[in-house]
């Protein structure tokens, strides 16, 4: 795993446990909503969390193609090694 790579899921992982506190284990194959059971507004929640720690901006289009952590990780990669917002 890259540098950047590294950074991300280190983020996500930071962020998922600051929205959900009492959660374990983080299995990044895990669906956001049904398997670690995120509503709507704890999916933003979690996105402005994860945009604070990056330095990013998150296009909302991207949540509409994410289904899991790993995917949501993939998408990111390329924003966050590009400019910062």
């Amino acid at each position: 795993m890259s540098t950047a790579s590294n950074r991300i899921h280190d983020a996500i992982r930071e962020s998922l446990h600051e929205a959900l506190p009492q959660i374990g284990d983080i299995d990044f194959d895990a669906a956001l909503t049904s398997d670690i059971g995120l509503d709507s507004v704890q999916i933003m929640d979690l996105v402005m969390e994860i945009e604070d720690r990056l330095d990013i901006s998150i296009p909302i289009e991207v949540l509409a193609e994410v289904k899991t952590l790993n995917q949501l990780a993939g998408k990111l990669d390329p924003i966050a090694v590009g400019t910062p917002r």
